[in-house]
């Protein structure tokens, strides 16, 4: 994996920590969802949103291209 480009917001770190959290295996955008609402009111449209923000700026990688999701992170800063 490419070094992913410039650096986290408080809400995108949220949603790493989120991944991270579940190691190899990786989340889907609903399980991501779930963790964070358990904590604070946010929107499934609004992971989504931050979710395909940090794909394209390589800081996520979808498993399956094919596939909606699970998704990966790459290393922590």
């Amino acid at each position: 994996m490419s070094k992913p480009e410039g650096s986290l917001t408080s809400a995108q770190h949220e949603i790493m920590a989120a991944i991270w959290k579940n190691g190899e295996k990786g989340a889907t955008v609903a399980e991501i969802w779930q963790t964070i609402s358990g904590k604070r009111r946010v929107g499934r449209t609004t992971i989504l949103n931050l979710v395909d923000r940090l794909e394209r700026r390589g800081w996520l990688t979808r498993r399956d291209p094919r596939k909606t999701l699970p998704l990966s992170g790459g290393t922590r800063p």
